[in-house]
């Protein structure tokens, strides 16, 4: 085969300033045609019902994209020398840009569409008649709130606690309450809600009123005092004595109808021989969701004034451990097996893959 000679193509400078030109002209316009179509998606977007505002106003930026090539136009750029990668590269291009700024107008600070969230727990949830109850109420808003209110024989502010607001009710019967926050670009939520009073929420049993150091005394706590038990670790109820002005923790006994029951003994300190005063109280817990601020409120039952015989082995045990025990953890005790048991499956497996 003979040499043959290998010709390279002349380079067109002015065709590829032209071409780059033209590019750069396509990007521009198709830059600024989103951020004007974004900016008539966030008026539609005001005006169009909350229901059905997204995908219309998705719709209305896709029909758009038949303007382009008339936009383009109309700024004298050359289309018809536009490829398919051209065209995909324009319209990608006005696509994003639309999106980009649609969002970034319809959120803070540029536009606020929502008014702030309002989560409530009481604690307790049923009190004794004439104690109180506290209300707190998480509230949170993307641009603050500006006033938090609540209507419960009047309308009050609530004081802020932490990253809560709380407000305390003492009353006989049972309060509906409505709590209104607005945020500072004027939006408005509520939240209705309900304070539950009753006689005998806690209260204490025993069989006569000279007792001995293995004397059994009762305490019944109703099962409600707690919104809901249930939710194992966010709600939780600690029940004690006050014995002569002394915590003393009281144990798990049963349950009954609706009162769980627990129960206590002049053997643990803080009793002693003869007169006694003993209170039988719960402490309602609870952490919101991802809060690590822990909320609480005492129900105090009635003092109790207990005669106790002369033994020697009143007030020698130390007081019980702390019992925390939710209403799952009485019927669903098998949940708590399962991640041990899937750890040892995997153990197995890891060892027999090392074999």
């Amino acid at each position: 085969m003979g040499d043959e000679e290998i010709k390279i193509p002349e380079f067109d400078e002015k065709k590829f300033k032209e071409t780059e030109r033209r590019k750069a002209k396509a990007s521009m316009a198709s830059f600024l045609f989103g951020i004007l179509i974004a900016i008539i998606s966030v008026v539609l977007w005001i005006h169009i019902d909350k229901s059905i505002r997204w995908p219309l106003v998705f719709l209305f930026a896709m029909a758009s994209i038949g303007f382009l090539a008339k936009i383009l136009q109309f700024l004298k750029i050359d289309i018809s020398s536009f490829s398919k990668k051209e065209w995909l590269s324009s319209i990608s291009f006005y696509f994003f840009t639309w999106l980009a700024f649609f969002i970034l107008f319809i959120n803070p600070p540029f536009y606020d569409a929502s008014p702030p969230k309002i989560e409530v727990v009481v604690l307790p949830a049923v009190q004794q008649i004439n104690e109180n109850a506290s209300i707190f109420a998480r509230i949170t808003d993307n641009v603050g709130i500006s006033k938090a209110e609540i209507n419960l024989s009047g309308l009050h502010e609530m004081r802020k606690y932490n990253e809560f607001y709380v407000f305390n009710y003492s009353g006989n019967n049972n309060e509906k309450f409505r709590i209104v926050a607005k945020d500072k670009n004027g939006h408005e939520s509520s939240y209705e809600g309900m304070l539950y009073f009753e006689k005998n929420v806690i209260y204490a049993t025993y069989q006569n009123n000279s007792l001995n150091s293995s004397s059994v005394i009762k305490i019944w706590v109703l099962k409600n005092i707690s919104e809901k038990w249930e939710e194992k670790g966010k709600k939780k109820v600690r029940i004690f004595c006050i014995v002569n002005g002394k915590e003393v923790n009281a144990t798990y006994l049963g349950e009954e109808g609706r009162y769980y029951i627990y129960k206590t003994m002049p053997s643990y300190e803080g009793w002693k021989s003869g007169k006694n005063k003993m209170q039988p109280c719960a402490e309602v817990i609870h952490y919101m969701k991802g809060s690590k601020t822990k909320l609480s409120a005492i129900v105090k039952g009635e003092e109790y004034e207990i005669n106790v015989e002369n033994d020697s082995n009143v007030a020698t045990l130390p007081s019980p451990g702390v019992q925390m025990i939710g209403y799952s953890s009485l019927r669903t005790p098998a949940f708590d097996v399962v991640p041990f048991a899937m750890a040892i499956v995997i153990a197995v497996l890891l060892r027999r893959k090392k074999k």
